[in-house]
């Protein structure tokens, strides 16, 4: 059967967010040419729009399970989200650090080990915990371990600070960190909220439409997106009442009991 008459409507999104990820890992590439000849100014505009992207490929890849759950998916759905997943949010991110943070020298090009071992190793858990989602039974409440497109998202919002918050060392220690959690046995929450979603969609929007205005109104609201990024990440352990449960059957029957009385 022809592949592209297996293509659905998630499916096509699912391949947006792949697009963003190559073009993504590709102007980074651009950029550390650009960095290599001198050309500062136009390689900081690059890697920027290389993190801009990510969240672009972060959207889609949460507009595709909504609109899977809306519409029927296809055949390709599951396996096509997961292999977008592992170049968008695995692979891209891991790239981005080491390209734009392991050069010790970007005329030689001498490579930093610790700054290509640590993203080398966040790629490697990322594609591992994307396998154990495909092959083991998932959760109905929630996640085991944290979800791929987390962890980059909470690499790339950091990224995205004011240049005087973003340190390399602490930028390392986040990056094993978010592995370790990807392949741990942490529940984390599904959060299917529309509300919470489109909040947290229009948060991302914003910030890629400040990119286009104003690269350090960006900057400066990228602590929100971070801090939301933050509050997933530690909502297991801190037990926080509205992530921790939004997941659950009971929660839902209970809002939905909520309003009923209020009728």
């Amino acid at each position: 059967m022809n592949v592209f008459q297996m293509l659905r409507l998630p499916d096509l999104v699912s391949l947006l967010n792949l697009i963003c990820g190559i073009s993504s890992i590709a102007i980074a590439a651009q950029a550390t040419v650009q960095v290599a000849t001198f050309q500062t100014a136009a390689a900081h505009d690059g890697f920027t729009l290389a993190l801009i992207l990510l969240l672009v490929a972060a959207i889609a890849d949460g507009a595709d399970g909504y609109i899977a759950r809306r519409f029927k998916g296809g055949e390709l759905g599951e396996q096509l989200d997961s292999l977008a997943d592992a170049v968008s949010f695995g692979v891209a991110p891991a790239l981005l650090i080491y390209l734009q943070f392991g050069q010790v020298n970007p005329v030689v090009g001498e490579p930093d080990p610790l700054v290509a071992v640590f993203p080398a190793f966040y790629a490697v858990c990322g594609v591992l915990r994307l396998a154990r989602f495909n092959s083991v039974a998932s959760l109905k409440t929630g996640f085991e371990g944290l979800p791929i497109t987390a962890g980059c998202v909470m690499l790339v919002t950091y990224m995205l600070l004011s240049e005087s918050l973003v340190r390399i060392d602490f930028l390392l220690a986040l990056t094993l960190g978010l592995s370790i959690l990807m392949v741990s046995s942490v529940n984390y929450p599904k959060i299917r909220n529309i509300r919470i979603l489109a909040f947290v969609a229009s948060v991302f929007g914003i910030t890629m439409l400040l990119y286009l205005y104003n690269v350090e109104y960006m900057r400066t609201f990228s602590i929100l997106p971070f801090i939301l990024m933050l509050t997933y990440i530690f909502s297991p352990f801190f037990k926080i009442p509205l992530l921790t449960n939004l997941g659950s059957k009971e929660y839902r029957n209970k809002g939905l009991r909520a309003r009923k009385e209020k009728q």
